[in-house]
């Protein structure tokens, strides 16, 4: 039963007044206030989340920039948010923005389509399974369709309920396409309209 209660017992988000539930990640300010995961989802995209490894040790970490804000710049950058990713609209013309660093392909013999694998980030938006996307390749879309979308580091307290969503601002092990005669190279974009 203490377990329970710990588990629902972290009071309200300072931002938006509703109750910081620890089935998601909690993200803590640097000066040492919680936030719930919905207002840092809200500013996600401005302050990518990574995962790396710091000098000296072997285990890849969390770096989110988000911890290093105290709660008044968070609450400048939610007054932010809105026109930021408007700009981005703007700037790309397209509902969500996926760019890619690095691309892997695994054959599936003669007759089947190989599997592209894409590994980035996305830049703004959302993308699920099955969407209909545009690859940009040095300004060139060819359409294509998602076959699978899996998030870096998913085993992470809290990721899995969006496992298979790629949302702004978050790494994605993958972005999965099967398709023949499509290509992908780092640094193309995969657009959703």
């Amino acid at each position: 039963m203490e377990k329970q209660k710990k588990r629902f017992d972290n009071g309200p988000c300072p931002i938006c007044g509703r109750a910081i539930i620890n089935l998601n990640f909690i993200t803590k300010l640097a000066d040492g206030t919680e936030v719930c995961p919905d207002c840092v989802s809200k500013i996600r995209v401005m302050y990518p989340l990574k995962y790396g490894r710091q000098k000296g040790k072997k285990k890849t970490e969390r770096m989110d920039p988000i911890e290093k804000l105290t709660l008044d710049e968070f609450r400048a950058a939610m007054d932010k948010a809105p026109e930021y990713l408007e700009d981005l609209r703007e700037k790309y013309g397209h509902n969500a923005v996926y760019k890619v660093d690095g691309i892997s392909m695994y054959p599936r013999g003669w007759f089947r389509a190989p599997y592209i694998c894409a590994k980035g980030r996305c830049v703004f938006g959302y993308f699920d399974i099955n969407d209909e996307v545009e690859v940009i390749h040095m300004g060139v879309p060819v359409k294509a369709k998602i076959f699978d979308i899996a998030r870096e580091y998913a085993n992470e307290k809290g990721c899995d309920a969006w496992y298979r969503r790629g949302e702004g601002g978050y790494p994605l092990k993958w972005m999965v396409f099967s398709q023949k005669d499509l290509m992908i190279y780092p640094g193309d974009l995969i657009v959703k309209d």
